[in-house]
């Protein structure tokens, strides 16, 4: 039988398969861009023309909203400035097998090489999914605060879908095999497809076969009644490093798929990137943003540890997670800093129960009595030490003098001579 399995671009669709979340409200730093309505500026220079009917997703912030707000929430929890000083991609090559790559934007200028339209329509990315994945992976740094994972490693990009989100997985293989013949050293997936089709199969093997990294998004829950709508492909296949989605509340989203098995989780909602415009998506969703972070995590590790295989990448990712957080978490939230460093990394334990919920790393806020109370306790030992020393040079001294320690003199003799 001929599988015709769809393959669904998951993070197009992100926002009608979220139910409404329980948790915390985006800071302004991503609320507030969508609300100043500033004009966007024309298309960038030297964006490639697309065809007529091709109308990509716009932006919704330009490069002086996003400096006014500041770096996102997710290169902040991921500690992007600490893991940019052991890596940075340099020579690594991501494939972005999606929907093309339109490097309108200045911080994906230069980061593209030769890729491979199997779709016949033309280079130019006609719904904007795949310019969003391509930044979170490799947008240049020094633009503004945003940053991609791995600023220094190159995109190869892949088209396999045109103008449609929905497309036969067939197609998704045929990216799959461009990429390999193109020389990626890791490749993203970021589209679900639901069935085991041979073919995408097949393809998935034969990367993983030539020692290339494959990273796929663990998929989206069924919008049409909220729940899992079972195992997803690629990221079901062995050996495929399965990507689930983490909101700033340290939770797994309510929109990611728990029936697909998960190995580590990454930011997927309220997630900044680059548009095909020029300018910035905003507040993006799907576990479709969550697998380039891994992907740009696994084109560092790659760097860093130029002699290692797929295998030991994704034992390194599983391996330094921040442990378990629930059902659909795998094994925790990527850590890129361990990833890079640890010595010896141990295959990961098994897949347990809940930990504590992932803490954003930011600077904490002072608080006034905390402060106080510091001080106080600073000041009390400080005057502790004072007679310490005090005492240390008086007493001697005293007793030198005929002093002894309990009695106060006030006559020129002592207590006893006073009583005889």
């Amino acid at each position: 039988m001929r599988w015709t399995a769809v393959a669904v671009v998951a993070g197009c669709l992100a926002p009608f398969y979220a139910a409404p979340a329980a948790h915390a409200a985006p800071p302004a730093a991503l609320t507030a861009p969508r609300a100043l309505g500033a004009p966007l500026a024309p298309r960038a220079p030297g964006a490639p023309l697309a065809p007529q009917n091709c109308q990509p997703s716009t932006g919704s912030m330009t490069a002086k909203q996003l400096v006014e707000n500041g770096q996102p929430w997710a290169q902040q929890i991921l500690n992007f400035g600490a893991a940019h000083e052991r890596a940075t991609g340099r020579g690594v090559k991501v494939a972005v097998v999606d929907s093309g790559v339109t490097p309108a934007n200045p911080q994906l200028a230069g980061q593209l090489v030769k890729g491979e339209d199997v779709t016949r329509t033309g280079a130019a990315d006609c719904i904007g999914h795949g310019t969003w994945v391509a930044g979170i992976i490799a947008a240049k740094q020094g633009v503004t605060p945003f940053t991609g994972v791995a600023p220094d490693a190159k995109i190869i990009p892949i088209k396999f879908a045109g103008q449609a989100q929905n497309v036969d997985s067939g197609l998704a293989a045929k990216g799959i095999d461009a990429a390999v013949r193109l020389g990626a050293d890791v490749i993203n997936v970021s589209t679900q497809s639901l069935g085991d089709d041979p073919r995408l199969r097949k393809s998935v093997e034969n990367a993983l076969a030539r020692g290339i990294v494959v990273v796929a998004a663990a998929g989206n829950i069924d919008p049409k009644n909220g729940k899992p709508a079972g195992q997803m492909y690629p990221s079901a296949y062995p050996g495929v490093i399965s990507v689930g989605a983490v909101g700033q509340d340290g939770q797994v989203t309510t929109f990611s798929n728990p029936a697909t098995r998960v190995d580590v989780i990454a930011p997927g909602k309220d997630i900044v990137t680059t548009s095909p415009d020029g300018h910035y998506a905003v507040a993006e969703q799907g576990t479709s943003f969550a697998t380039p972070f891994v992907a740009g995590l696994a084109a560092l590790i790659l760097e860093a540890h130029p002699n290692i295989g797929a295998a030991e990448v994704k034992k390194r990712i599983e391996g330094t997670a921040e442990g378990n957080k629930g059902a659909g978490s795998g094994y925790g939230m990527i850590n890129p800093v361990e990833a890079i460093t640890a010595v010896n990394v141990q295959g990961p334990g098994p897949q347990g129960a809940a930990g504590p919920p992932v803490r954003i790393a930011m600077a904490d806020r002072p608080d006034p009595t905390t402060r106080k109370v510091a001080l106080g306790i600073a000041g009390g030992a400080l005057g502790a030490a004072v007679l310490v020393a005090a005492g240390g040079m008086l007493i001697p001294a005293g007793r030198r003098r005929g002093w002894r320690p309990g009695y106060v003199q006030s006559s020129g003799r002592t207590p006893d001579e006073s009583e005889a």
